[in-house]
């Protein structure tokens, strides 16, 4: 019983060990799962996490024991959640003082087909860990803007000097609606960095993607970059 024990504890461990490509060797890797997402700093702070989804496949190369290369291909829903004000204030061609306050509610999805290069480097201490990273190329498939804007303007500072829509009487705002596509660049460049775990061919994979490409096409561009955190599960077939 105790031989018997041993030999399936064995097989065990080398089942999980050979969820790891073998040097000269090829795997393909289907995987879907969460994506959480937001832009980087921006000029107006309104941008809040967006949940969607992602999935696709990547295929390996066994360069080392410790190291493997991936190329991967992948649906990715990103963007931002938004909700918040905007304000401002200036003076017109007669010179006159003017503030504004919007506050605005809605969602800017983009959607790309991204294509990660990555570097995978696995822990011989912690059997079926890999540290990643890479770089990545994302092809925009999809965006759209879609805001309920709450908005007024005035003619003289607040007393206050706040430019708040809670420092204003209601009255003096009006509210609309409004929808825009072809908002976001077509290519998003950026690099990604995680860490997974695989056991029996099964895998949990968490990356970090920080977008170096600013997202916004628009005639008023902001500094918006691609934040995104997946997470998702897959399954190796070794080829």
């Amino acid at each position: 019983m105790k031989g018997v024990l041993i030999t399936m504890a064995l097989a065990s461990l080398s089942l999980s060990v050979a969820a790891q490509n073998k040097v000269g060797t090829f795997s393909i890797k289907p995987m879907a799962g969460l994506n959480i997402s937001s832009f980087g700093s921006s000029t107006y702070d309104i941008y809040k996490t967006r949940y969607g989804v992602s999935g696709g496949a990547e295929i390996e190369y066994g360069v080392k024991p410790w190291l493997g290369l991936s190329l991967g291909l992948a649906y990715s829903q990103q963007g931002a959640k938004i909700d918040g004000v905007i304000s401002m204030y200036g003076t017109d061609e007669k010179g006159h003082v003017f503030a504004s306050a919007s506050e605005m509610k809605g969602k800017l999805k983009c959607d790309y087909l991204n294509l990660p290069l990555m570097a995978n480097f696995y822990i011989p201490e912690l059997k079926g860990f890999a540290l990643k990273a890479g770089v990545q190329v994302g092809i925009l498939t999809g965006d759209k803007i879609e805001t309920q804007v709450k908005t007024a303007v005035q003619w003289a500072l607040p007393s206050t000097g706040s430019f708040l829509p809670k420092d204003w009487p209601q009255d003096s705002f009006y509210s609309y609606s409004t929808s825009q596509t072809d908002v976001c660049k077509s290519v998003d460049f950026g690099i990604p960095v995680g860490l997974s775990y695989e056991y029996r061919n099964i895998s949990l994979d968490a990356r970090y993607y920080f977008g170096l490409t600013k997202v916004d096409k628009t005639d008023d561009p902001d500094n918006s970059r691609n934040r995104c955190l997946s997470i998702t599960f897959g399954y190796r077939f070794h080829l």
